[in-house]
This record gives C-alpha cells, sequence and structure tokens, in this order.
C-alpha cells in the first residue's frame, strides 16, 4: 500500500498485472475452509532449506569445447601437412618416428597401443599429434598459441595448456618457456611483476687515501712465469693502484697473503 523498491521479480509481475482491471477483495484464513488446510499440510515443511547446497555451475558444464567442430584451414592445415611430411617414410624419416614404426612391427614390440597411434598419416602420442625435429614447425605451432591477435601472449603456463591439447613433442614445456621468455615485444612492452626497487643512495667519501679500497681479477690470461691472473687494488680517493700477479686458483688465504705482501 506504500511506495517501495521492488526486486526483479516483482516489478515482473506489475508490469504483467497492469495489463488487467481487477479488484482485491480479501478473506481471512479461516474463511477459507479446505482450500486453506490442504496448504497448511504438516508434511509440507517450511520450505526453509529447499535451496540448500545448491551447485548451478556443475563441472559437466565447464568441459573445454573450443575445439570440437572446428575445421582445421589456413595456417593450421599447412602445419599439418608439414608435420606428414616431417614423419614420412624412407631414408629420411624421422627418427622417434622410425623407431615407433619398428617397435610395433617387431615380434616382441614393446610400445603400447593406447600411447602410440597413426590415423591419417600423423603419429599420436596419447591422443595428440607428436610434432617432428623440425624448429620451424614447433616455433609456428607455439606461434599461433601465443603471437596471434586472438591467443593474445597469454604467458607460459596458458600457451602449454593450448599448445598441449593436440600438440605433444619431448620436453615441450621447456621449448614454450624459452619462446615466452624471449619474446621481444613482451619484453619491451609487458610490466615487471615484482615490488619497486629502493632509490640509490650515494657512498660514503673517504677521508683519507688508502682508507676504502676495490678488489678485482682479470683472469683467464696466456700464461707467463706461472702466472695467467692479475690482481688489481684500487684507492677510491687517490685512484691509485696496484697490480699483483697471480694465478687463477688462488685461494682466500693467498690472496690476504697477497694483499699483506703487496699493498
Amino acid at each position: 500500500m506504500t511506495a517501495k523498491k521492488l526486486n526483479h521479480c516483482q516489478a515482473y509481475w506489475s508490469l504483467h498485472l497492469a495489463r488487467f482491471d481487477f479488484l482485491l477483495h480479501h478473506r481471512p484464513g479461516r474463511t477459507m475452509g479446505k482450500p486453506d488446510t490442504l496448504s497448511r499440510r504438516a508434511d509440507h515443511g517450511n520450505e526453509a532449506s529447499n535451496n540448500d547446497n545448491v551447485v548451478l555451475l556443475r563441472p559437466e558444464f565447464l568441459a573445454v569445447r573450443a575445439l570440437e567442430g572446428v575445421e582445421l584451414t589456413g595456417m593450421e592445415q599447412k602445419i599439418l601437412s608439414n608435420i606428414r611430411k616431417g614423419n614420412r617414410n624412407g631414408d629420411q624419416e624421422e627418427p622417434i618416428a622410425k623407431t615407433v614404426r619398428e617397435l610395433r612391427h617387431s615380434a616382441n614390440g614393446t610400445v603400447h597401443s593406447s600411447e602410440w597411434s597413426n590415423i591419417d598419416g600423423l603419429l599420436r602420442f596419447q591422443g595428440k599429434i607428436y610434432v617432428p625435429q623440425s624448429p620451424d614447425l614447433r616455433r609456428q605451432i607455439v606461434a599461433l598459441c601465443y603471437d596471434t591477435h586472438i591467443a593474445g601472449y597469454p604467458g607460459c603456463w596458458k600457451t602449454l595448456e593450448l599448445v598441449s591439447r593436440n600438440y605433444w613433442w619431448p620436453q615441450m614445456s621447456r621449448y614454450i618457456s624459452q619462446y615466452v621468455s624471449t619474446c621481444d615485444l613482451c619484453l619491451r612492452t609487458k610490466p615487471w611483476q615484482h615490488s619497486p626497487v629502493g632509490e640509490l643512495q650515494p657512498l660514503s667519501v673517504s677521508d683519507a687515501q688508502w682508507d676504502t679500497l676495490s678488489v678485482d681479477f682479470v683472469v683467464k690470461l696466456l700464461e707467463s712465469s706461472g702466472h695467467d691472473a692479475i690482481m688489481t687494488v684500487v684507492d677510491s680517493v687517490s685512484k691509485r693502484v696496484h697490480f699483483v700477479l697471480t694465478h687463477t686458483t688462488v685461494t682466500a688465504e693467498g690472496v690476504a697473503r697477497l694483499f699483506l705482501h703487496h699493498v
């Protein structure tokens, strides 16, 4: 009887009932008789727990369906054609494909049919297309799942998940990780995901010479008189330097002795 803020269900019924001309007459429950009795049955319950533990998005609704019914055309079709050529028979047969074929046809073959299969000229490992040892082929496949506008440079793990839906080759995760980490566009545009670094603080200026020193080594030189390295000791104030002959395998104790005797 007063103005209220309606929810979506009330607003729907308000619009629906506005099309009719009607009058409301109140009837107390005690005058309803048998119809009211049926609505108050004890075995009906109060409906307080009707909607408990209801899962709307069940796992079967979230199955991957993106690649079902997709016709391979363009670049993808060309890649499959090149994979067939890479697995062709003859002297130039790909090593893994040749090994699998020999083991499957041997008398005591140890390759299980559930792991390896050959469908339409494509060698498959556990249902996924095996990509031969061709750097160009593997690069094209990873580029389709990473460099394209549809893929959108998704990162290492998502790219691995996209590629592994259809393809497989040994050490695939290492190859994709190296490909993603060396992407020129990502290195130039994506921000660094680390906490901000602190501001650089200037070094204090020494009051006396030979108070602050820096020590460095020049190693793997041509051997001369049994020495193949040079220890350099520089004073930070006067920039005077000592060059001490030593060798690459010098120990910490040997460095301390050289510093004591020469500096």
